[in-house]
Order: C-alpha cells, then sequence, then structure tokens
C-alpha cells in the first residue's frame, strides 16, 4: 500500500468542475469580468504611465478617504459578483472557490499490528544471523507514523509561499529601480493619517477582486476548458497577461508581477486555497500604504522587515516541508518491506519430496544349484 498525503499531492489536483466547456467561453467569462473591473485601472495606468502627475489624489480629510474607500469597494464588487455568477454557471460556489482547510485524520498505522520482533521464516532458507527479522529495518524498531499537520499549518504553507511571489516581484521593483534610477508605482497620495484606513479597506478590496480573478476564476474556467496537464501553461499565460496591464504605471518593472502571479497560480493549484493569496496581496498592499504615510527610514524598515521576515519564514516552510517529506518516504519504505517480509513468513514451507521406495528386487537363480 503505497503511503501518501492527500494534503501534499504528488502533482496538480484534478478540476473540482467536471463539467467541460468551450476554450472561447472561458475566456469569454474571464473577460467579461476582467473589462468592467480593471477597464478604467487600465486607462488610469496608461494615462499615469504618460505622466505621473496625472493622477495625483491627495488624501487631507475624511471626505476625500471615503471616496477613495468607495470607489475600490465598487469594483471589488463588480468582481466578486462577476466571479460568483460564471462560477455558478460551472456548479462553483465561491466556498469552493476558496477552498477550505480540513482537518488532518489519523495517519495510517503500521501494515501488521503482531508485535516484533518476528522469528524470520523464508521458505526454509537459512535465517537472519540473529534469529529474527525487523521489516525494512534489520535490527531496528519499526518506525513510528508520521503525523499530518493541521489547518494552521496548511494555511501558513500557502501564504508563506504566495508572501514568496509578493517578494520576488518587490525585489524586482527595487532592482529596477537602482538600475535605471526611475521612480515607479501610483503617484503619492499625501501623509495624512487617513491613508491607513483607506490602505486597510484598498488592500483588502485588492486582494480579493485581483486574487478571485486573475487566480480563482482563471484557473477554474481554464481547467473547465481543458487546460491541465501539460496544457496547463495556457493558465499561466492568461493570467500573466491580464494582471500586467493595470500594473503599467510601475514601466518595465510591472514585468515584475510575472513573478507574482506565476506563483499565486502555483500555489492555488497545489493547495487549492485562494484566502492565502487574497491575505498576502492585502498584506503587501497594506504595508505600502502604511510606508507611505511613514517617515522615508521608518517606511524603508517596513519594507525591509516584509522581505527579511518573509524569507526566514519561507525557510522555516521549506525546512519543515522536505522533513516531513523524508518521514514519510521513509514510513512508506518501512510499510512495504513490512507487508513482503509478512508475505514471506505466510508462505508455505516446501515439503520435502518423499524419496521413492527401492526398486523391487528380483531373485537371481544359485548358479551353483542344479536344476
Amino acid at each position: 500500500m503505497e503511503i501518501r498525503d492527500p494534503l501534499i499531492p504528488d502533482g496538480p489536483p484534478e478540476p473540482a468542475v467536471e463539467r467541460r466547456i468551450p476554450l472561447i467561453r472561458a475566456l469569454g467569462e474571464i473577460l467579461a469580468v476582467y473589462v468592467p473591473s480593471f477597464g478604467l485601472g487600465i486607462l488610469s495606468a496608461l494615462i499615469l504611465l504618460h505622466n505621473p502627475n496625472v493622477g495625483e489624489d491627495q488624501i487631507t480629510g475624511p471626505v476625500s478617504a471615503l471616496g477613495e474607500i468607495l470607489q475600490y469597494v465598487m469594483q471589488a464588487s463588480v468582481t466578486v459578483f462577476g466571479v460568483a455568477f460564471f462560477c455558478l454557471q460551472r456548479g462553483v460556489t465561491l466556498r469552493m472557490l476558496f477552498g477550505r482547510l480540513v482537518d488532518p485524520g489519523p495517519y495510517p498505522q503500521a501494515a501488521y499490528a503482531m508485535p516484533y520482533p518476528q522469528p524470520y521464516y523464508n521458505g526454509g532458507a537459512a535465517p537472519a544471523p540473529n534469529g529474527y527479522f525487523w521489516p525494512g529495518y534489520s535490527n531496528y524498531m519499526p518506525p513510528r507514523p508520521p503525523t499530518r499537520r493541521g489547518r494552521g499549518w496548511q494555511f501558513s504553507r500557502a501564504y508563506f509561499a504566495s508572501m514568496a511571489g509578493v517578494v520576488g516581484f518587490l525585489l524586482s521593483v527595487v532592482i529596477y529601480t537602482q538600475v535605471t534610477h526611475q521612480t515607479t508605482g501610483a503617484p503619492s497620495q499625501g501623509d495624512s493619517v487617513y491613508l491607513i484606513p483607506v490602505g486597510f479597506v484598498v488592500a483588502l478590496a485588492a486582494g480579493f477582486g485581483e486574487e478571485m480573478l486573475v487566480t480563482g476564476l482563471t484557473v477554474n474556467a481554464l481547467e473547465s476548458a481543458g487546460a491541465v496537464g501539460k496544457k496547463a501553461w495556457l493558465i499561466y499565460v492568461v493570467a500573466i497577461c491580464l494582471r500586467i496591464p493595470f500594473h503599467l504605471y510601475y514601466g518595465w518593472a510591472a514585468l515584475g508581477v510575472i513573478i507574482f502571479t506565476t506563483v499565486n497560480i502555483w500555489v492555488y493549484r497545489r493547495w487549492r486555497l485562494l484566502w492565502p493569496i487574497v491575505l498576502a496581496h492585502a498584506t503587501y498592499d497594506f504595508i505600502e500604504y502604511l510606508a507611505s504615510v511613514a517617515p522615508n527610514a521608518v517606511g524603508g524598515l517596513l519594507i525591509l522587515g516584509l522581505g527579511f521576515g518573509t524569507l526566514v519564514m519561507v525557510i522555516i516552510v521549506l525546512c519543515i516541508e522536505l522533513s516531513d517529506r523524508g518521514v514519510r518516504r521513509r514510513y512508506t519504505q518501512y510499510f512495504d518491506a513490512a507487508r513482503a517480509a509478512w508475505a514471506a513468513q505466510a508462505a508455505p514451507y516446501p515439503q520435502t519430496p518423499p524419496v521413492p521406495p527401492p526398486p523391487p528386487q528380483v531373485p537371481q537363480p544359485d548358479p551353483g544349484s542344479t536344476g
């Protein structure tokens, strides 16, 4: 029996939707949500790319802050309702789209519950040197069953993997600005304290809006159209083409979103959890808002702390992941060896073939006798 953790599949999981749709319909669904949700944002990005000073919109008080909040909430609402509508047409609810964390069940116990060590039998072959056999581990105790990690681990693993994509994008922007000596990003909105609640709401709205469409709807729609297995590259290409246009105000640094998008698509197809991706996106946007409000030194420390903290957590997650896989692999080897050993012990002993009786003796005539 193969031991396999369903929380860490060997490959991309199968699509949640079995109902197949044409590719043109899948692309139509995506564009039907994309254009009204981000069409104005793409136009604004093109204008800002030409003249960064045109779009300056200073937040100076509660009225301007409320207006900014309502604008992003309405945009996110259009995206959410559009994604929900088209997903429901194919039998996918929002709960299915976002995925869910599962409580891990008990790991399978040892192959057989018999006590060890067992007398070694192998069809009459020579016994082990000490007369006993530990399946798969010579003279060592059988390994303990590995544990499955719970909901906190499932969320953290996907969240910090997505944050790694965010940091990759951030590094690409930093490298671009250092090499070209050009500024990037949206125009400054001032340093009012009202930017803090604005940043919080805008970060959540951007996280929900972008990831529900670019990650959730794109993956589910294109998988329903057959973009699975070797055709999965189409999902990455479409998602990248969707995300770059409304980030054009970054200039050539907008190509850095390729890193962010690729990581998010991989994470979602791997674990089918959209919540960690949404919150990772929102975390970056909110830290960016805080950095714009705080003094330059403090803002730089916030961005640096975000990058360094993410790097540390990604290393920790990677180490735990590799350790868990090693434990599962060793236990699987033991499991298989135990089965093989017990199969050999259950084999019937070879029967010694009976010795054939000697041929009958024919009495010979006595040569000294006279007939």
